[in-house]
Order: C-alpha cells, then sequence, then structure tokens
C-alpha cells in the first residue's frame, strides 16, 4: 500500500516537472490519466467492512447431531459456514456469507449455487415500525430483541418470482413488502472465496447511520425446490434426500427429536452465526446447539433464537378463543406469542424451562478497512510512469 501511494505521486510529480516540454494536447492526456489513476485509487479504498464475524468450523449440525442427507451430493463442509461480513461499498451494502465449501454448483443455479439457503435477519434500531418473531420456513422464532424489520432470503435464482413462493432470491420488509433480486438487489456466489453475496443499494436499506447497533440472526438451511417453504426437511432417520436428526444424537437426544419431527417442530437450520451488541464477536458452537435445541415437544414452541434463559410458559384455553402463550424472561424482557386452539375445557397449566448458556467462542470480530483492486491501481501506475518518462525522453529529443 505504502509503496504503491510512493509511486504514485511519484509520477506524478515527474509529469509536472516535464509539463513545461510539453504540447496542450500532451497536457491533456497526462492529466486525464493522472485522475484516472487517483480515481481508481479512491474507488478501491471506499470498502469498508462494517461487520466481520467468523463462526466456528464443524459446527454444521443444528443443534448439535444432525446430519447431512445422504447423496454424494451433498459434500462434507456445504452447509458449514465461516463467517459472515457486511461490506460498505459506496452506495451499496455487501453482505458475504462464508463456507467451508459451495460444493460447486451441482444443479446449475442461476446465481452460481444451489446446495445452501442463506437467510439474513436483521433487527435494526428502528422503533414504532413493524417487526416479526417468525423465520419463512426455518422452525424457529427469533427472541422479542432480534424482531427483523428486513430479511434477505438468498436462494439459487430460479424462475422469477420470490422465494418461498418462486425460488429467486427475494428480500422481505416486515410490512410484507418484497423486492426480487434485479439490478440493484444482486445474488450470486464468489467461487473463489466459497461465499455467497447479496449486493443490495443502499437506497433499500433503512437505519443505515446505525448498522453497528443492529442485531443480525444468519441462518444456513439445506436448499430444496420441493421442500415446505424451499427448505429440506429433517427425518428422524434421513435418507437421501432428507436431513438425519439423529446422526450425531445421544439416547436422550434421539428421543426428543423424534416426537418434534412427528409435530412438525424441528428447527430445519444447520448453522447459525449472530451479530449484535450482545455477540460483537458471534456465538461459539455450543451455544448455536443450545438455542436450536431449544424447542419445546410438550407444549409445541419453537426454538427461540438467541434462546430464552429462564422462562415461564403460562397457558389460558378456552373454548375456540386465541390461546395465549406469555413468556417471562428473568432479564425483564417479555415475549407474547398466540396460537389458536380449539377445545371444551379450561387448563391453566405452568411450565418452567431453564436453560444455561456458556460462552466458549474462539471467533473473532474485525472491523478493519479493506483495499482492493491494488493489481489495478498498481498496473496503472507502472503504465503512466512508462507514459512520463517516454513523454520526456521526446521532450528532450526535440
Amino acid at each position: 500500500f505504502r509503496f504503491l501511494t510512493i509511486l504514485k505521486y511519484t509520477i506524478v510529480e515527474e509529469c509536472v516537472m516535464r509539463c513545461s516540454f510539453l504540447s496542450p494536447r500532451s497536457l491533456i492526456i497526462v492529466a486525464i490519466l493522472v485522475l484516472f489513476l487517483t480515481s481508481t485509487y479512491t474507488v478501491a479504498g471506499a470498502q469498508k467492512a462494517l461487520i466481520s464475524v467468523s463462526d466456528p468450523t464443524g459446527d454444521d449440525k443444528g443443534p448439535g447431531y444432525y446430519g447431512y442427507p445422504g447423496n454424494n451430493v451433498f459434500k462434507p463442509g456445504v452447509f458449514d459456514m465461516t463467517g459472515f461480513e457486511v461490506v460498505d461499498a459506496g452506495d451499496k451494502l455487501v453482505f458475504k456469507v462464508y463456507f467451508k465449501d459451495l460444493g460447486g454448483n451441482p444443479w446449475n443455479g442461476p446465481n452460481g449455487f444451489c446446495l445452501q439457503y442463506v437467510h439474513i435477519y436483521v433487527h435494526t434500531t428502528m422503533t414504532g415500525v413493524p417487526a416479526r418473531l417468525d423465520t419463512l420456513g426455518l422452525n424457529v422464532v427469533l427472541r422479542s430483541d432480534y424482531a427483523w424489520h428486513f430479511a434477505l432470503l438468498l436462494a439459487p435464482g430460479w424462475e422469477e418470482s420470490p422465494v418461498p413462493v418462486g425460488q429467486r432470491a427475494a428480500l422481505y420488509y416486515a410490512n410484507g413488502t418484497i423486492v426480487v433480486q434485479d439490478d440493484v438487489f444482486r445474488v450470486y456466489a464468489d467461487t473463489n472465496e466459497n461465499a455467497v453475496v447479496a449486493e443490495v443499494s443502499k437506497s433499500l436499506i433503512p437505519d443505515l447511520d446505525n448498522i453497528a447497533q443492529w442485531s443480525i440472526v444468519v441462518a444456513v438451511a439445506s436448499y430444496d425446490g420441493f421442500g415446505p417453504m424451499r427448505v429440506r426437511p429433517v427425518g428422524v432417520a434421513g435418507g437421501e434426500w432428507v436431513l438425519n436428526g439423529t446422526r450425531y444424537a445421544t439416547p436422550e437426544q434421539a428421543k426428543k427429536i423424534a416426537p418434534a419431527i412427528a409435530a412438525g417442530i424441528e428447527p430445519r437450520v444447520l448453522d447459525l452465526a449472530v451479530y449484535s451488541p450482545d455477540y460483537p464477536e458471534g456465538v461459539s458452537a455450543e451455544t448455536q446447539y443450545k438455542w436450536l435445541d431449544s424447542f419445546d415437544v410438550e407444549n409445541k414452541l419453537l426454538a427461540t433464537i438467541p434462546a430464552l434463559t429462564a422462562t415461564t410458559v403460562t397457558k389460558t384455553t378456552t373454548v375456540t378463543v386465541t390461546e395465549t402463550v406469555e413468556k417471562t424472561v428473568t432479564s425483564t424482557k417479555t415475549t407474547t406469542a398466540y396460537k389458536t386452539v380449539t377445545t371444551e375445557k379450561t387448563v391453566e397449566k405452568t411450565v418452567t424451562r431453564t436453560t444455561t448458556t456458556t460462552e466458549t467462542s474462539t471467533t473473532t470480530a474485525t472491523t478493519t478497512v479493506k483495499e482492493t483492486n491494488w493489481t489495478v491501481t498498481g498496473a496503472l501506475a507502472v503504465l503512466l510512469f512508462i507514459i512520463g518518462l517516454a513523454i520526456g525522453y521526446v521532450a528532450r529529443r526535440s
């Protein structure tokens, strides 16, 4: 970087010293080249990583005991997220999700990938606007302080309609507005970095001044164009095209997940990354496992991300009414979920569930500035240096 900077200004100084020998036409050419070099340097230096979180490798087991489907197309590591970044690229934000191995593009997804289905749920600092706790097909819910204002669903890109109705990547707002990928919302695979990338125009993104205070949940599922909500389902013993829900399970875990699958409340997430002021360095594999394993079969409650740490559930049921489930958290955070139940008797039951999460993550975060395109800048610098010498030589010969 220092070498290129010094070289650039050396070339400029050389050209200025020779200006008295140049014709007006030559001066214009030199000025254009210098301006182009300076502009290239400015653009290359404009990209800056605003959020950068690494994710542990080998944690692509969902709640800690899932396995891949049996078909050979699912190579080891294709669902193993290794990091997540949000990059400021001038007029757009770039969201990058890195994998141990993208696994190629065996079914020729138009966006350059086809095995992964990446969901990015963003809670901004905005208040008094719609926010949602649900996810689109992942069978998990978000804690109230992580309720999303907008979400990116990065899919392989077939068809023209947005997922989950179609198969094209989409930007969802909590108020129901949908933006399908296009020129201002691009989705593609960076095969050199094993990354799924979304470039989003800043005109589509709210609360840009407070990105560091956002809370972001990145979830990786297996894409299935024929699955529920385009997400590959989980089976107790798995199968060629079904996730194996007990691949690494203990007897106790197998006993828990089987009825969850039967009830349709098993999490359909293989890997998870989180960034927030509470988790600026991401979360450990152990934390991910505990969060995704926090579903409650008896009460038919989905896993909560992040998990509630001490939850009291009070259920009041009456004939053909809306059942209210109130969760009171010891950290004074209270969320309310609703579901409709028809019954002919009144039942009151209190269930207490306590989850202790121990962070042992060794992941790191950085907000350093990324400089790019130095190959182009260096080449232009050398070219301009040669042009300056040639002009000087011709001028002296004259």
